[in-house]
């Protein structure tokens, strides 16, 4: 497969042989923007001695599951393990140019050293103040990259600057997408059109509807060392869906998640390990989805635990959703699934575009566990008023 034949690649690699300064990369889910990128990057690197190109990241674990693992894809049989450098993530070319990875929360990166080129990937969740930092420090051309969910500081402060280069493109753009793959994109067209806009069509979208507000959840790094209380909480999946596991932390008047698991194709046997792996005990507090008695009782068998099924009905839904807003949550960097989700369920609209008081079914395996555990185990109590500065110490 030649990835190179792209129109990403080819319009990427001409922004930079002709010096533009900024290049964006504006568009929908699997239109190619990150692999193409990552593709004129390298041919840069590979045709250009000694340069040095960072590409920069929200998380680290974000760049492990994203850039890193399409950078390692991409060079397929040429990847030298000598060339890499697994701790400070550091592969190195024959001709000394090398790409570094690293994470926007890596200050000491982000106020460092210069570069020649710089790579953001989703600079949507990146702050204005950490792009600064990094483009004062960069030398040649640098790539933007980002699906349009909102207005954002791109839109305010880049794209108006004489030079930039704009790169539009959707999944219709991408010639190795299989007619399955594009017709599983189309499909959300009537049920999901904020999603359709854009994934879809790579237009900006409206962050309102969101069922749970950017200001309601934070990233943190760790979980509390010590806490009030915690229990684990699971939605099942199989095929389609995947199967989430929580260990939930309540510190500070706060909730502390830690996704264990967000993966399809979990046996229960599979998921037992998993609780067993984070240390959940016998007597500890777990909830599931009730749906699915006959794997609770398996879990149970396996393990010896006493799992609660969560109580369902109609309104259960909405009712769960209101108490879980009731808290600030703190979701671990590594939990990509939940924090996913975070940012993309939404409530329903009417053909007026008006807000229902119904979510819609996507993006809610790893929030639906939250809810069941939180609904199980905390409704009856009411969030602490507790300053941010003690947390972490009171518990």
């Amino acid at each position: 497969m030649d990835w190179s034949t792209g129109i990403v690649y080819k319009q990427n690699l001409k922004a930079a042989l002709e010096d533009a300064p900024i290049v964006v990369n504006c568009g929908g889910t699997r239109s190619g923007k990150t692999w193409g990128t990552l593709q004129a990057l390298c041919t840069i690197a590979e045709q250009k001695r000694g340069k040095v190109i960072s590409v920069v990241g929200e998380t680290l674990p974000f760049l492990k599951r994203g850039a890193i693992t399409d950078f390692r894809s991409m060079l397929g049989d040429s990847w030298s393990a000598e060339r890499w450098n697994a701790t400070d993530k550091i592969y190195t070319f024959p001709n000394g140019s090398y790409i570094e990875f690293f994470s926007a929360d890596a200050e000491g990166k982000v106020h460092g050293s210069a570069r020649d080129y710089l790579f953001i990937n989703e600079c949507y969740y990146i702050p204005f103040d950490i792009y600064r930092q990094l483009e004062v420090r960069t030398r040649r051309t640098i790539y933007l990259d980002y699906n349009p969910r909102s207005l954002f500081w791109v839109d305010e402060k880049i794209l108006p600057r004489e030079g930039t280069r704009y790169i539009h493109t959707t999944f219709n753009d991408n010639p190795f997408l299989t007619d399955k793959q594009k017709d599983v994109i189309r499909s959300y067209k009537d049920t999901d059109p904020n999603w359709w806009t854009v994934y879809g069509e790579g237009k900006i979208g409206s962050a309102e509807g969101l069922v749970y507000k950017p200001s309601q959840w934070r990233i943190t790094k760790d979980m509390p060392t010590i806490c009030k209380q915690h229990f684990y909480c699971i939605d099942f999946g199989f095929t389609n869906d995947p199967t989430a596991v929580l260990h939930v932390m309540v510190c500070g008047g706060e909730l502390w998640v830690d996704e264990l698991c967000y993966s399809t194709g979990m046996l229960n046997k599979d998921i037992a390990e998993i609780l067993q792996n984070a240390g959940a005990k016998r007597n500890d507090s777990i909830v599931a989805d009730s749906a699915e008695q006959k794997s609770i009782a398996e879990i149970n068998n396996i393990g010896g635990y006493n799992i609660t099924p969560t109580t369902k009905g109609k309104g259960s839904v909405v009712a769960g959703i209101s108490i879980v807003q009731g808290w600030v949550i703190n979701v671990t960097q590594r939990s990509l699934g939940i924090i996913e989700e975070l940012r993309n369920y939404s409530w329903k609209r009417d053909i007026n575009g008006n807000s229902l008081n119904v979510p819609v079914d996507r993006y809610n395996h790893s929030l639906d566990a939250l809810r069941y555990g939180v609904t199980t185990f905390l409704q009856t109590r009411k969030p602490l008023s507790v300053p941010r500065m003690q947390i972490g110490r009171i518990c």
